[in-house]
């Protein structure tokens, strides 16, 4: 079995194929959300203790369900680009901006966790409005709140925080997957 853009190709023993069938935007969301894990757990096991507690979250799954969201949704090129146009300005770009390769503090390193994480919510909050209306966007947004952003990056609680918040985007996507599939 393999993926072909956004069905599977089933195949049988000898090799033939049976039917390309759809996968679901729920499936295929959860999907990339499960191998974007993977990959995080795969990088943060390679990595040095010390080194590893600076990557305590990764938004790779959750930005690429976006962009599947948004195609999936109808959104044209410039619509999806506005919705991730507020990652160019997140403490570690600015930060790369302004000093170069100069080694980042964990306070940037954490504020552009939380500033991405804040980009994600607006996407998804937007998205949400565009596949469900009102009545999606509010249940969404209510979901966010639930799992709010760490106001101090400096407090012992930070990284519960902000992994309940990305914990929270997952679970957003999946819902909003979840309306297109019905649509």
């Amino acid at each position: 079995m393999s993926r072909i853009g956004g069905a599977v190709d089933v195949r049988i023993a000898c090799g033939r194929t049976v039917e390309a069938m759809p996968v679901s935007h729920r499936a295929h969301v959860e999907a990339l959300l499960a191998e974007a894990a993977q990959a995080h757990a795969t990088v943060v096991a390679q990595l040095p203790p010390a080194l590893a507690l600076s990557v305590p979250v990764d938004a790779q799954g959750v930005t690429e369900a976006i962009d599947h969201l948004a195609v999936a949704a109808g959104l044209d090129a410039e619509a999806r680009r506005q919705l991730i146009r507020p990652h160019a300005v997140n403490p570690a770009v600015m930060h790369a901006r302004v000093f170069g390769r100069a080694p980042l503090s964990r306070d940037t390193v954490l504020g552009a966790f939380v500033e991405g994480a804040r980009v994600r919510a607006d996407a998804l909050t937007a998205l949400a409005d565009a596949v469900g209306g009102e009545g999606l966007g509010t249940e969404i947004r209510a979901l966010l709140t639930g799992s709010p952003l760490p106001i101090d990056t400096e407090a012992p609680e930070v990284v519960d925080e902000l992994r309940a918040a990305y914990a929270a985007h997952e679970r957003a996507a999946v819902l909003i997957a979840d309306r297109l599939d019905t649509r």
